[in-house]
């Protein structure tokens, strides 16, 4: 019977504790949750609870044996106290009496998703019951990581971390407590513990102790939250009343300035906008970037804070901006963000937050565009300047022509020499073949028979070609002469439809499989994913790929490595925007200089300074490359060997021909010789 009444006492005593917990919680939301918003109530159901009796709950009176034996005595007892989840239904229905708020319940036991809501989640309550230190760490840590898979997370909201049973060092397990909130930014957060001192001046109560932290403070510990601050105490005076002794739990937490602490920044080379200096020594244990479009911005970021920079080493794999691996895993830059592994991810990044949900964007710096990039025209081979003047047709009815011309003239000679009663003294156009060698000679400008018959047919002919030659020549000439030096460009690839019907080989990005989901359509099916950037633009530059890139990216690469000696690139680009991405800094989700850094950003642009960085920029890849360059752009080029190397083509074909004609020659005389001595031979 002794026990028995020692254990309702005990029992009375811990219920009118929760009562006043559920008191405290009340006092805290009203004092510091904006009415209207939603409230968070998250609990962890035990996997494994000693209660059986839904309508009579039972709690376990735990107790040790005797410090030499590790036997432990339960003694199960039935009292109507409530348990973790009786407790949160007593601080639901409080909230409700005062309806003030929407209310969501949380059990981190179940994969449970939040609905959308209308109106902010300002509020959590999170509550422990568990007995051991480490496993209300581990019960708060796990309700953190549930509310972390849905949407509607907001660590920049009020956090209640109220624990019901009492610890022996209330201090280590609120830091504790901090600690593991912080890794999820967590900064706004109060930390109930039952206090075992109870014995105030005024008398005895019992009270809770309030702990919050203050991060970055002192700057000597930076970002590390360990010591946390007894803030307030609740407390049940003399005269039956229960209230804090300050008045407010959650002050401004987060300093102006910094004092030089880093921030850890997850990056990698990808010129224009994350460079280093050619002086800059390469420290794989001390990653300096120093140069670059987002380097400068994030340099006045720093700024803004007092902050220093700490650079991670490049993220492993090839897909450097960060894909989705499936089950909400990213790699890259952003899974590096994702994780809590660095402050900001930095490096020509679209804005994919609303992929993400553990990442923020910053506001955006730059309006990036994608476009099709494929090689510039090429100049036609010189050997083609004979040819390319006239078109096919034009040749075809030169060639018919001549051949007209010449057995016309031939027709008239040989009719004239059949009607004439004087024989014809020049022979020259006989016959056809003399025609032919005759009017080609006319062709080349040299000199033809000089007393062709004295027949006005004839000579009306012999003028009437020698006009259209000339004139033929003329032209000939002057448009020979522009090729020669400039031979012109061949046809170049210059819409999205002539790229996929032209055969040539296309590709993106890997970065682009996330936020460029119409690339998967059938239109695009023959489409290649590239990690290595340079290579493929190197392929894009040799004529055997059409690549859709970023147009700051690509602006910048062919400026730097892809322009010839005239200032021309080798790269062009199809004028139609097929995408548009806004370029933004990625942060954890609940960054807490997130607003800070939105203001500089904006005052950035509305300054114009990101503008004048890029065109600083540009301007300076303008003149390292005019200083390399070999031969100046001028109107005037001087004529050499490569200019007339189709002229020597056709020379050494002549020779050829002759050579090949000469043989002919030969042989068809040793076969006349040898046919005759045969015959002959038989005749005698």
């Amino acid at each position: 019977m002794l026990i028995i009444f020692i254990m309702c006492v005990a029992g009375q005593t811990s219920g009118h504790t929760h009562l006043q917990m559920v008191q405290v919680v009340r006092d805290i939301v009203t004092r510091h949750v904006t009415p209207g918003h939603t409230l968070i109530v998250s609990y962890n159901t035990p996997a494994h609870t000693l209660l059986e009796s839904r309508n009579a709950p039972a709690h376990a009176l735990c107790f040790s044996a005797g410090q030499n034996t590790n036997m432990i005595g339960c003694l199960r007892f039935f009292i109507d106290l409530p348990s973790t989840e009786d407790m949160a239904q007593l601080i639901m229905e409080e909230f409700n009496k005062m309806e003030a708020w929407s209310l969501l319940s949380f059990d981190a036991k179940h994969d449970c998703k939040m609905l959308p809501s209308s109106s902010k989640y300002e509020g959590y309550v999170l509550l422990s019951s568990c007995q051991d230190h480490e496993d209300v760490v581990k019960d708060i840590g796990h309700q953190v990581k549930k509310l972390r898979n849905n949407w509607e997370w907001n660590p920049q909201a009020k956090f209640v971390i109220l624990v019901t049973e009492v610890h022996a060092n209330a201090k280590l397990l609120a830091e504790d407590i901090s600690a593991e909130l912080w890794t999820s930014r967590v900064v706004n957060s109060v930390v109930l513990i039952p206090a075992l001192d109870t014995h105030l001046a005024t008398g005895t109560a019992h009270t809770l102790d309030a702990y919050i932290c203050f991060p970055y403070q002192p700057t000597v510990q930076c970002s590390r939250v360990k010591d946390v601050v007894l803030q307030d105490r609740w407390i049940l005076d003399s005269r039956n009343r229960s209230h804090f002794l300050h008045t407010s739990l959650f002050p401004q937490k987060i300093p102006n300035d910094l004092h030089g602490c880093p921030f850890t920044v997850s990056t990698f080379p990808v010129p224009p906008f994350i460079m280093r200096n050619n002086t800059t020594e390469v420290d794989p244990e001390n990653i300096i970037y120093d140069k670059g479009l987002e380097i400068q911005i994030l340099t006045e970021l720093a700024k803004s804070t007092n902050s220093s920079l700490k650079f991670r080493e490049t993220p492993p794999g090839h897909e450097y901006w960060g894909i989705d691996l499936g089950n909400g895993t990213w790699n890259g830059v952003t899974g590096e963000i994702a994780r809590s592994y660095a402050d900001i991810g930095i490096g020509d990044i679209w804005y994919r937050c609303h992929l993400v949900k553990e990442i923020e964007c910053l506001r955006p710096h730059l309006i990036d565009r994608g476009r099709w990039y494929v090689p510039c025209s090429r100049s036609y081979p010189r050997w083609t300047s004979l040819t390319r003047v006239f078109k096919l047709s034009l040749w075809l009815g030169f060639v018919t022509g001549y051949v007209t011309i010449s057995f016309t003239m031939w027709k008239v000679v040989k009719i004239t020499n059949n009607i004439s009663i004087q024989a014809a003294q020049n022979q020259a156009y006989a016959s056809l073949a003399k025609c032919l060698l005759n009017f080609w000679g006319i062709v080349l400008e040299e000199s033809a028979s000089n007393n062709p018959p004295n027949v006005a047919v004839v000579r009306a002919l012999f003028l009437a070609w020698v006009l259209y030659c000339w004139a033929i020549n003329t032209v000939y000439k002057a448009y020979l002469t522009s090729f020669l030096i400039d031979p012109g460009l061949q046809h170049q690839l210059a819409s999205e439809d002539a790229i996929l019907n032209s055969g040539i080989e296309y590709g993106v990005g890997t970065h682009a499989l996330g936020i460029t989901p119409w690339l998967g359509e059938r239109r695009y099916r023959h489409i290649k994913y590239f990690d290595h950037l340079e290579s493929v633009v190197d392929r894009v530059a040799n004529g055997k790929l059409a690549f859709l890139g970023s147009v700051f990216l690509m602006e910048y690469l062919i400026a730097v490595k892809y322009m010839d000696a005239d200032g021309r690139p080798r790269i062009c680009d199809i004028k139609d925007d097929l995408a548009a991405g806004i370029a933004t800094i990625y942060v954890p989700k609940g960054f807490p200089f997130k607003g800070r850094y939105d203001k500089v950003l904006s005052s950035l642009a509305q300054a114009g300074l990101v503008n004048f960085w890029w065109e600083n920029l540009m301007y300076e890849v303008a003149l390292e490359k005019a200083g390399d360059s070999n031969l100046l752009p001028g109107e005037y080029v001087a004529l050499r060997m490569e200019h007339m190397q189709s002229a020597f083509y056709f020379l050494f074909l002549g020779y050829a021909l002759s050579v090949m004609s000469f043989l002919v020659e030969l042989s068809c005389q040793y076969r006349k010789e040898h046919k005759i001595k045969w015959i002959k031979v038989n005749r005698n």
